[in-house]
């Protein structure tokens, strides 16, 4: 009897990522044609990352907003699917574009995501550092060169045959690892984002685990163990998600969204210029810029 309800449980699962394949190839390319037209739209990207879901948003502090405030385009794409039959759709490449700027010398920044399996079940997504250059301000307080100081550190180790244990004792993890620790997790700017890396999975590893557990390598959901003291980013994956499965698929639901709330405000403002009232000057939160629980985190022009 359990046997069954696991074999459809599989088959159900197999249903759910050939259609997530097949959505994504019919899809991709009203999106390239979305992609388009929002070049003609100021702050498009700006604006919808002001309407982000929580998951996202409690993520941003206020010293990063001036720089995603210069947001021109955010992108995903599955580019491990090769065709609607073939490839693993759950992976992802995030790509975010910036105009000229006084924080940023890159104008475009990718991050790819891959779907990984463990030999305990556990699946999701695993990423590599990508390093960031700043032209003034590091938003992350150094953690995410650190992060890519470890990584590099790493692919030499492995390049040497030394074992994975030895990376514990060089200096680039202590020195990370002693940085987290002083960091506060509230405090972790949105862009340390850039060096999440999660379970330290490999390609090779993942297909020996799925070759010994196929029933559980087609699950699409898995608990989660503890992330190495090394992560600089512990919600790396749930901010992927968000991204690629909200926020970029949503984006024009966002967009409006802000407009009309931008309407709202500006005709409650109007009532209440034109109205007598006795109440103390700067009694009412949208005079302070506080605009539904959201103060100080408003997306800016970008300079």
């Amino acid at each position: 009897m359990y046997d069954k309800l696991a074999r459809i449980e599989e088959q159900l699962a197999a249903i759910e990522l050939d259609y997530l394949r097949k959505t994504y190839i019919a899809t991709r390319p009203k999106f390239l044609d979305r992609a388009t037209a929002i070049q003609a739209i100021p702050h498009f990207w700006s604006t919808v990352i002001d309407e982000a879901p929580a998951e996202i948003d409690q993520r941003i502090q206020p010293r990063d907003v001036p720089a995603l405030s210069c947001l021109t385009a955010i992108d995903v794409e599955r580019f491990e699917v090769e065709d609607a039959d073939n490839g693993e759709p759950r992976s992802i490449k995030l790509t975010l574009t910036f105009k000229p700027n006084e924080w940023l010398y890159d104008h475009k920044i990718e991050k790819k995501f891959y779907w990984r399996m463990s030999h305990n079940g556990w699946s999701g997504l695993v990423s590599e550092p990508v390093n960031v250059r700043w032209k003034t301000r590091d938003l992350t307080g150094g953690l995410l060169d650190l992060a890519v100081n470890l990584w590099e550190k790493e692919l030499e180790l492995e390049t040497n045959a030394r074992r994975s244990g030895d990376i514990e004792c060089t200096e680039e993890y202590q020195t990370l690892v002693e940085n987290i620790q002083r960091t506060p997790q509230d405090a972790i700017s949105f862009f340390a984002f850039l060096g999440f890396r999660g379970h330290r999975i490999s390609a090779e590893d993942s297909l020996a685990a799925m070759a010994e557990s196929p029933r559980q390598a087609k699950s699409l959901a898995g608990e989660s163990p503890p992330l190495p003291d090394s992560e600089i980013y512990l919600h790396g994956e749930e901010v992927a998600v968000a991204l690629s499965e909200d926020l970029y698929p949503g984006a024009t639901h966002y967009f409006t969204a802000s407009k009309e709330r931008d309407a709202r405000v500006s005709d409650d403002e109007l009532v209440s210029d034109s109205n007598d009232s006795d109440e103390p000057e700067g009694s009412n939160a949208l005079d302070n810029g506080e605009h539904e629980g959201r103060p100080n985190k408003r997306m800016k022009i970008c300079s």
